[in-house]
């Protein structure tokens, strides 16, 4: 059995454990701990693992010879993202660097390319990009002083409202463990897509494509393009990565959330290649910042 004291997202996290292995994934976010009981009494999250839930996570995960120290690993992670949107976060699927200050967030299917595509970034751009996380970043939605939340955490005061997002780093990084204890503003959303028809067999749509500024062609001919979507067209997407409770109240919180993501942060549809005119394509349409 394993007590620690963690700090993720802004939010302090005691976990009794155990096995170590989750502590020392989450070795970069550790703080001092006094023992559960104490560290709890005092945390925004409490989570104590017990064998019925990595039985659980058995039961629900892709098959496989998992080890019970991994299945440890998720269940922490659930506990938390399950509660996390009563703390004005939430656990979302994607591949997040940070250029110039700001975070940008690559989103697809597993295996669509959105690792692929940072690796991208950081070959064009090199040490200007910073790997924020590389699978589960969590992002917390704040509030500005006219829209605070008063005692019942329902009603608001102030007119409209007014959120900015951030995102932060966990120790749940992907197989790549891509991941650093940071945070930044969330500029922009990319749910990524891959492009397959050269530009020569789809003259009509590839010439409208190249005209709008943020189309590249890569070298077998294939425009890559970068596109901003509209709300309407964006939640769809966007919920399919976004962690979902089970608990009712809690999916409440959350699609209220996304609500204030999609006013805040624009989305855009990146149909790309492995290239780097997908990097000139999406950095160009998110960032206005074009390599040379």
């Amino acid at each position: 059995m394993t007590d620690f004291l963690m700090r993720v997202a802004g939010l302090d996290v005691a976990v009794r454990s155990l096995y170590d292995r989750i502590a020392e994934q989450s070795a970069d976010y550790l703080l001092p701990s006094q023992g559960f009981d104490r560290d709890a009494a005092k945390a925004d999250i409490a989570v104590e693992i017990s064998p019925a839930d990595i039985g659980h996570e058995r039961e629900i995960g892709e098959p496989g010879d998992w080890s019970d120290p991994y299945l440890e690993t998720l269940a922490v992670f659930r506990k938390i993202a399950e509660v996390a949107p009563a703390h004005r976060r939430l656990v979302f699927h994607g591949a997040t660097i940070e250029y110039q200050g700001k975070a940008y967030i690559f989103t697809a299917p597993s295996g669509t390319g959105k690792t692929t595509h940072i690796r991208l970034w950081k070959r064009v751009f090199g040490d200007r990009v910073g790997i924020i996380n590389g699978d589960k970043p969590m992002l917390e939605v704040r509030c500005d002083a006219d829209d605070r939340r008063v005692a019942d955490g329902r009603q608001r005061v102030g007119g409209e409202r007014h959120a900015s997002v951030i995102a932060y780093g966990t120790p749940w990084a992907g197989k790549e463990r891509w991941q650093r204890n940071v945070s930044a503003p969330v500029a922009g959303i990319c749910v990524v897509n891959r492009a397959t028809d050269a530009v020569h067999d789809d003259g009509l749509q590839a010439a409208d494509a190249l005209g709008s500024g943020t189309a590249f062609v890569d070298g077998d001919g294939v425009a890559n393009t970068c596109e901003r979507m509209n709300a309407a067209e964006a939640m769809p997407l966007i919920l399919r990565q976004t962690y979902m409770p089970s608990d009712p109240s809690m999916v409440a919180e959350t699609l209220e959330l996304l609500d204030e993501v999609l006013a805040d942060v624009p989305v855009y549809r990146l149909s790309c290649t492995i290239s780097e005119a997908a990097v000139k394509a999406s950095s160009t349409a998110m960032t206005a910042s074009r390599p040379l």
